[in-house]
């Protein structure tokens, strides 16, 4: 067993009693009240549940069965619909079968140990009993993973869950329900992410809040609402996420032929001011002040933490200013301070209405003369095709999990090459330049898309793909996935 870590202040938790294997020998009992440990490790309830970490990089340590059949007995005691305990756990623990799950799901390639969790398919359906059931059955055998000192990752990207159940031989009347990656960890976060404050999520007797739309409709969201998801999303952890090499080629791309090193008609010994515009994670602002270092970067953004967090990326530290709603501490952008603005996938998250107030405050914080770079997945591309695929294969589902770059927060829906320059031209901005990259995927973004098909039908999706790639290459500047846009203020 590893060493406890100390608590987020820094205190050495007390050592749990170092537990013994039963004898199996004697007769045991059939009312599950038999556990394998004797004496069960002393943990203070409270420090197992706040120190929990969700751990996605294990050793290749082998985890003894008896604390396998710990964490298992653990779960067999939380409550389910009815009492029925119509629950089957299957723990993998051979390398070859661990090999083949993972050529169904990347995430189950991570630990020594999968535990499938099924329920009866026939018991429990109505609300989700069954699902609630296996739920609480996880989180019991999480916690339980701690107080042992080891680590856990709760999967439900599974892939086919009906070649999962076939692989580890589940009856036809089982539901795969979710996987429990454990193992020893090789990395563990030292804190775990913040939590939305408990009086934004509770409420007593009545609902007193707003609910958060699950639409991926720009439409359908609030700008506050927007910025609330937003918030909670980038400062729990999303901001680990990263852009695909695809991506970032594009970017880069579009980068080096369209935007100067220094702009063409800066006064000696100034400092070109460069403003980027709702970047949420912050990823790409960092990268573009990486790339262009003779600019000092600002950034824009609808709530100050996020903000803060972006404008802390860049070197020096830049500005964390407001849209659409300023306040004392949180001041908007000055007008005409900026010799270039850039708005890289946004603009897809907007409601009609306030794309077009974004595109008429871009104009005005821009100085005479200066340039806009906006960036934006093209509507009349594969895009389309990709995101109904993603949709039709039972894949993850939700908002947070739409195809989009950087990654998005949010509702996204791509756009018209003519809106764009429409609604630019309506706001002031004269056009200067075009970019349009990848008509058709990319080879690494087609192995991504696909890793989860079986082989054959993998193989055909990825030639069919490159056949039209060849045909479409011509078109990128008018399909291209990811089209690129140069604007200037008129002086």
């Amino acid at each position: 067993m590893t060493s406890p870590s100390p608590d987020e202040s820094g205190r050495e938790p007390s050592r749990p009693q170092e537990p013994q294997i039963r004898d199996r020998g004697g007769q045991q009992p059939d009312d599950g009240s038999w556990h394998p440990l004797e004496p069960l490790p002393a943990q203070d309830f409270w420090q197992v549940l706040y120190s929990r970490r969700s751990i996605r990089r294990f050793t290749d340590q082998a985890v003894p069965r008896d604390l396998i059949d710990q964490v298992m007995h653990a779960g067999i005691w939380a409550p389910s619909s009815c009492n029925y305990q119509m629950w089957d756990l299957v723990a993998v623990d051979d390398p070859e079968r661990n090999a083949r799950l993972a050529q169904l799901s990347a995430q189950m390639g991570n630990a020594p140990v999968n535990i499938i969790v099924a329920y009866g398919r026939d018991f429990s359906e109505e609300n989700y009993a069954n699902i609630q059931s296996a739920s609480a059955l996880i989180q019991n055998m999480s916690l339980a993973a701690e107080a042992l000192g080891l680590g856990t990752f709760w999967i439900t990207q599974m892939g086919d869950a009906q070649a999962v159940r076939d692989l580890v031989g589940l009856p036809l009347d089982r539901r795969v329900v979710a996987v429990l990656a454990l193992g020893y960890a090789k990395i563990r976060p030292k804190r775990g992410p913040k939590r939305r404050p408990l009086a934004q999520v509770t409420h007593y007797n009545h609902y007193a809040g707003r609910p958060i739309p699950s639409s991926v409709d720009p439409e359908a969201w609030e700008p506050d609402l927007l910025a609330i998801y937003q918030r909670a999303r980038v400062l729990n952890g999303l901001r680990h996420n990263k852009p695909r090499p695809w991506e970032r080629r594009a970017l880069e791309t579009a980068l080096q032929t369209m935007i100067p090193e220094i702009p063409r008609d800066l006064e000696e010994g100034a400092t070109p001011r460069w403003l980027d515009v709702l970047p949420c994670t912050g990823i790409l602002t960092e990268a573009l002040s990486q790339k262009r270092r003779a600019y000092h970067f600002d950034v824009v953004e609808r709530s100050q933490e996020v903000a803060r967090w972006c404008a802390d990326r860049v070197y020096p530290k830049g500005r964390a200013l407001a849209w659409p709603t300023a306040g004392p501490d949180f001041p908007e952008p000055p007008a005409e301070s900026f010799d270039l603005v850039s708005c890289l996938f946004r603009l897809e998250g907007l409601r009609a209405d306030d794309r077009r107030n974004l595109w008429r405050a871009m104009a005005e914080w821009v100085r005479p003369g200066g340039l806009l770079w906006v960036g934006f997945v093209n509507q009349r591309s594969f895009h389309g095709w990709t995101e109904s695929m993603r949709a039709r294969r039972g894949g993850p589902q939700g908002v947070e999990y739409v195809l989009s770059p950087d990654p998005n927060v949010g509702p996204f829906q791509a756009l018209a090459s003519e809106t764009i320059e429409t609604e630019a031209a309506q706001a002031g901005w004269q056009l200067r330049d075009r970019l349009g990259f990848q008509a058709a995927p990319e080879p690494d973004e087609l192995a991504f898309r696909t890793r989860n098909f079986s082989p054959t039908k993998g193989k055909l999706v990825r030639g069919g793909a490159r056949f039209a790639g060849g045909l479409l290459r011509p078109l990128q500047a008018s399909r291209g996935r990811f089209q690129f846009r140069l604007f200037e203020k008129e002086r």
